[in-house]
């Protein structure tokens, strides 16, 4: 298991629902108020979700990078960083963890 694997296991399960509907999007890029409805959370505790995943470092990268205002203009888009993991990658261990959980 690499680094980002590793570190994908230890995320909660917001966290990780936050990342499995990053890895089913089309390029890998989700608005955070967009997907507030699949993750259960708004607002604050929805931002938190997104903000602590920005903040996984990984080998020098962050995990998820913001990648700009949504257009509903409250909210941020973001972006799988894909050179620590494919989407695919992701969308399967996430699946995995999230049925576990």
């Amino acid at each position: 298991m690499d680094q980002t694997e590793n570190r994908l296991h230890h995320l909660s399960h917001n966290q990780l629902k936050a990342l499995f509907i990053l890895a089913k999007s089309e390029k890998g890029i989700i608005s955070s108020t967009g997907s507030s409805n699949n993750i259960g959370k708004k607002g604050k505790s929805l931002g938190g979700i997104f903000s602590s995943l920005s903040r996984q470092i990984i080998n020098g990268s962050n995990l998820v990078i913001p990648w700009g205002k949504a257009d509903s203009g409250r909210g941020l888009y973001w972006k799988l960083n894909e050179k620590l993991i494919t989407k695919d990658r992701l969308l399967q261990i996430t699946a995995e963890l999230l049925a576990y959980a």
